[in-house]
């Protein structure tokens, strides 16, 4: 796989970012954005969890892009709580769709901070066409505007989550337009340490069955 430095601007701010490809030349390939865990809490672009979903999927066929959010490593600003990410969130899904190697279907996957992210700005829902998200905050699964797209989600999480309740998550599931695909993994917690070769797989999957 080729990966590539690249760099992003939006609203005045210049933000970072990594696109990881196959390099057999078979593309074009259907593209993803990932979005990475709480910055205040050392999440970054090359946190487990990200790093393994980009490097994972760009094997099964995807070109990926991570990024870091506003005030993490050598993007620009500060960190807004999660008001304000989703514009650099929107301009890497326009990097990725303007990208040479990728297709017209992007899918969307965030992890923990970065599912808050994507639950809570409706403004990302039309510039994707499937979404992934890894152990998300109930809060924002509970107030999501995603409630109301016909979207297909995917939700992952531990059932050894103490920032999720597996068994709340998948009773809010039923107020969705479109049910979400739910898959809980069993002996996992919320960092997914040693266990994201489990994870990738379903991820791939899922991303393979709505945007190939």
């Amino acid at each position: 796989m080729r990966q590539s430095a690249v760099s992003f601007e939006t609203e005045g701010l210049t933000f970072e970012g990594v696109v990881t490809q196959p390099d057999d030349g078979s593309g074009p390939w259907p593209g993803v954005v990932i979005c990475h865990p709480h910055p205040l809490h050392g999440g970054n672009m090359d946190n487990n969890v990200v790093l393994a979903l980009a490097l994972g999927l760009a094997q099964e066929g995807f070109v990926t892009m991570r990024f870091n959010f506003r005030g993490v490593g050598g993007s620009q600003g500060e960190h807004t709580k999660g008001e304000n990410e989703y514009e650099e969130v929107l301009a890497a899904l326009a990097l990725i769709r303007d990208w040479p190697d990728t297709n017209a279907n992007i899918g969307l996957a965030g992890y923990s901070f970065g599912t808050s992210v994507i639950l809570g700005h409706s403004e990302l829902y039309s510039e994707t066409r499937a979404i992934a998200l890894v152990s998300p905050p109930f809060r924002a699964v509970e107030g999501t505007p995603l409630k109301e797209s016909d979207l297909p989600v995917l939700i992952t999480t531990g059932d050894r989550d103490r920032l999720v309740d597996p068994e709340q998550l998948d009773a809010e599931l039923a107020s969705f337009k479109n049910a979400p695909e739910f898959q809980l993994f069993d002996g996992v917690d919320h960092f997914w340490y040693g266990q994201e070769a489990r994870l990738v797989p379903e991820v791939s999957r899922f991303f393979a069955e709505k945007l190939k």
